[in-house]
């Protein structure tokens, strides 16, 4: 019984690492190129003259679509949803939430976020 497998592992061993070796080379190309998704919660972080003012959610769940590894190149950490405050006015301001205010690659795109309309409220100074 040894025999036979011994000799069944040995024979075609060059095959054998040859089609592990193109297996593996096919898997990483179309992993490589495989468009996935990431979900994750994001703050949203103010800056300007009127930052420390401004009252809005902490959150924002958002979804982002690219190569896998233009996704695990991003800083989870540091990603966040950046608006200046000082372009907001009193009372409430709609937000609209883009590439550009998460400081994404251009190989990552924004598919989704939640809540979608999202309203940070500046206070009204008398």
């Amino acid at each position: 019984m040894k025999s036979i497998l011994k000799t069944s592992l040995a024979n075609n061993a060059t095959l054998k690492v040859v089609s592990l070796i193109l297996g593996y080379s096919f898997w990483s190309m179309l992993s490589y190129s495989h468009t996935s998704t990431w979900h994750t919660d994001v703050p949203l972080c103010f800056y300007g003259n009127k930052a420390l003012a401004v009252t809005g959610p902490e959150k924002v769940s958002i979804s982002l679509s690219g190569k896998r590894v233009d996704l695990h190149a991003i800083d989870a950490k540091a990603l966040a949803i950046h608006i200046d405050a000082a372009t907001l006015h009193a009372g409430p301001n709609a937000i609209v939430v883009d590439n550009k205010s998460l400081f994404l690659p251009d190989a990552v795109k924004l598919i989704h976020y939640c809540p979608n309309n999202i309203v940070v409220e500046l206070p009204i100074v008398t």
